[in-house]
């Protein structure tokens, strides 16, 4: 993957649709609930009636950051130049945007522009200090319409609130800005919502907004190198240039600097570029011999960066596991076509957020979408960013576009030998089964493991080996944090195993957990990507019987159980603890209709990992209570045969792991449930269907 290469072409693809400028436009996230009440609020500076307030609040409109230009919160820059701020960061359009500003204008000799001598009008009528020392107030708050014997202070160590003293009641109050801003209105605790604030100078009966004024506009171009007649004191002369090598076209231009990145956004893609520490570029004959390559471009291709980072924010951008994504599909052949590109891009976004594999294929068949003459591959960049900077989770690189047909067919063929006892498996459900733990960051929930997901989405897209044990740990985890969470009064954390729709229905998740982790399991042993395999596979295992040899001394009831244990290829060791398991629910449904609901035999059940000797203890243990429950029935006796059958001798060296012991016990158990046997009480069966008819609704919703 060669980013900027990709996002200069998207640039260039777009450059005479969008205003250059239009790359710096921020956003603005609101929840559902502040939509209908969001307001912008201007800073009238009104020349007229020499007074300064706050007034006219306009209902919001996502629109309004690009009439506006809202360009963020100058992050990490010395000098504080953008006008329209968000509402609780006021603090920079009282301290220091408009000393910042008349600074810049005359740093771009900008002196003689309409804009600076619409500040120094400002600072003659005394309502901006321009020459004040950082960190000081630059706006008079004399001038400032305020309720009758209050008085306002703003602490420089506090850049989030404001300090109002009332002189009448002799009362400090501390407040937020928009609480500031609604106290000074005297709208009390409205339900307004004040979104961006947006600076303007009312002059003989004319409105002027700063941030559309012309000369702004040109002063935020050169002060972001964008188009013409930008400067950088850097670079030399036109005259007295030398040519340098443009990264992106390979040209040699003068003005091509690597000092250009150091202007792109802090939490865009741009930012994902590497740079040396030595911002040198390479001349086009140069006797310089100690350089760097670095990423330096010329003008026209840095505007086709900073376009092309704008259109893969608003196209480009899906959701991989709970993370934001950027998805870019790249063709190995041809030129850049961004329709089909996008084309791709959306049915990627699609497979990692679709519960059923085969309604992916149907799509993918519906658009006809792979071209065979022309391949296509698929970069990935998972990241989170708080608007100020950015955070590099992972990076899939060049996967071809064919891998995620061939996965979704595998999926598609390994749940259909594996139903009815799990409908649906795609790349999405593997986000579902990995437990991913959120804690609170800064006020925001953040998933603090989930790098382990990434880790796997990486390996089966790009074909990393994989340990089996990691797929065992697992799904030991995801059934011990899953049930744990699924007892306890209120679900609060591991919201991605989808626990909610299980509660009151623990058999069902765990049947759901084991089923899929199956279907995985042979998903990742026919891509031959695991260290060691999990079932057998008759093309590596001699001597294996096929289905149709099987002898015909099975008990009715066992050989359909006997089947599917083929069919999914477990080993005999599998296959004692999978009878193991059956016994398990056998308890557990007596126990559920005895007492009270509550299965007290899953607790012998350790998650972390049973050795041999524990699982023969749990073996002893499941025997008394079927005693117990009076349910040694032929039926339990048929599975016990098999589990020692398949047990054999105690050996010396049990081949499989502590975990493995678990999730073999485990299919068992989840085989079972759903499951009419044939030693079942009317009781028993009126309860399973009703589970069984109340996560059939459950699945409806969700598919």
């Amino acid at each position: 993957m060669n980013l900027p290469l990709i996002t200069a072409a998207i640039g260039a693809q777009f450059r005479d649709d969008i205003d250059v400028l239009d790359s710096r436009i921020k956003s603005i996230k609101l929840e559902e609930d502040e939509k209908d009440r969001a307001y912008n609020i201007f800073m009238t500076f009104n020349l007229d009636e020499d007074k300064l307030l706050f007034d006219d609040p306009l209902l919001y409109n996502e629109r309004h950051t690009r009439e506006f230009k809202y360009f963020g919160n100058n992050s990490g820059s010395s000098l504080q130049t953008y006008v329209v701020r968000e509402v609780k960061v006021l603090y920079y359009l009282l301290a220091e945007v408009w000393m910042d500003l008349y600074k810049a204008l005359e740093k771009e000799n900008m002196n003689n522009s309409e804009l600076y001598q619409l500040l120094k009008e400002l600072e003659e009528n005394k309502f901006v200090f321009l020459k004040e020392k950082k960190g000081k107030m630059c706006i008079n708050f004399k001038k400032l319409i305020l309720p009758q014997d209050i008085e306002i202070e703003i602490k420089s160590d506090d850049k989030k609130k404001i300090l109002v003293k009332d002189k009448k009641d002799e009362k400090d109050q501390t407040m937020n800005y928009e609480n500031f801003i609604k106290y000074i209105r005297g709208e009390g605790k409205s339900k307004y919502k004040y979104v961006l604030v947006v600076p303007r100078i009312i002059k003989d009966g004319n409105e002027i907004i700063v941030s559309k004024h012309p000369d702004y506009i040109e002063l935020i171009k050169r002060l972001n190198k964008i188009g013409e007649g930008t400067s950088d004191n850097s670079i030399e002369t036109v005259e007295t240039a030398q040519k340098r090598v443009c990264y992106i076209c390979g040209n040699s231009k003068v003005g091509a600097s690597s000092s250009k990145t150091s202007k792109f956004s802090r939490s865009g893609i741009n930012k994902f570029f590497t740079i040396t520490t030595k911002n040198s570029a390479r001349f086009l004959e140069s006797t310089i011999d100690n350089y760097d390559d670095v990423y330096s471009f010329c003008d026209e291709c840095y505007q086709n960066l900073l376009i092309g980072e704008k259109v893969i924010e608003e196209k480009f951008k899906g959701n991989i596991a709970g993370e934001s994504a950027y998805i870019l599909p790249e063709s190995m052949m041809g030129e850049f076509n961004f329709n089909y590109i996008s084309k791709i891009k959306e049915h990627v976004d699609f497979a990692f957020n679709v519960n059923d594999s085969l309604n992916w294929l149907k799509s993918v068949e519906a658009e006809a979408i792979i071209d065979q003459k022309n391949p296509y591959v698929v970069n990935f960049i998972i990241y989170r960013t708080d608007g100020r900077s950015v955070e590099l989770l992972d990076a899939f690189e060049d996967i071809p576009f064919s891998r995620f047909v061939k996965l979704n067919e595998l999926f598609k063929e390994k749940v259909k030998k594996i139903k009815p006892h799990l409908e649906y498996f795609s790349l999405s459900s593997i986000y579902h089964i990995i437990p991913v733990r959120k804690v609170k960051v800064n006020q925001k929930e953040k998933q603090i493991d989930i790098g382990r997901v990434l880790t796997l989405y990486k390996s089966i897209l790009s074909d990393y080996q994989v340990e089996r044990e990691t797929i065992y740990s697992y799904a030991s985890e995801a059934l011990d944090k899953g049930i744990w969470q699924l007892s306890k009064g209120k679900i609060d954390n591991y919201e991605n195993l989808q626990l909610t729709k299980y509660i009151g229905k623990t058999d069902f998740f765990i049947k759901t957990i084991i089923m899929s982790y199956i279907v995985l399991m042979k998903v990742l042993q026919e891509l031959k990507i695991v260290d060691k395999y999990f079932f057998k596979n008759r093309q590596f295992w001699e001597g294996e019987k096929l289905m149709d040899e099987k002898k015909e001394f099975l008990l009715a009831q066992v050989e359909q159980i006997e089947v599917f244990l083929e069919q999914q290829g477990f080993t005999d060791e599998e296959k004692a603890l999978f009878y193991l398991g059956t016994l398990l629910y056998r308890v557990a449904l007596a126990q559920f209709i005895k007492e009270h609901k509550t299965k007290p035999i899953l607790k012998k059940i350790q998650f972390q990992g049973m050795n041999i000797n524990e699982v023969l203890r749990l073996y002893e243990d499941i025997i008394e209570k079927l005693r117990q429950y009076d349910k040694m029935t032929l039926f339990a006796e048929n599975l016990i045969n098999r589990f020692h059958n398949y047990f054999g001798p105690l050996r010396k060296r049990w081949p499989l792991s502590d975990q493995a012991n678990v999730f073999y016990i485990m299919a068992g158990y989840a085989y079972m449930v759903g499951q009419k046997t044939p030693d079942i009480t009317k009781e028993e069966e009126s309860a399973v269907e009703k589970e069984k008819i109340a996560m059939a609704e459950l699945e409806k919703l969700s598919e």
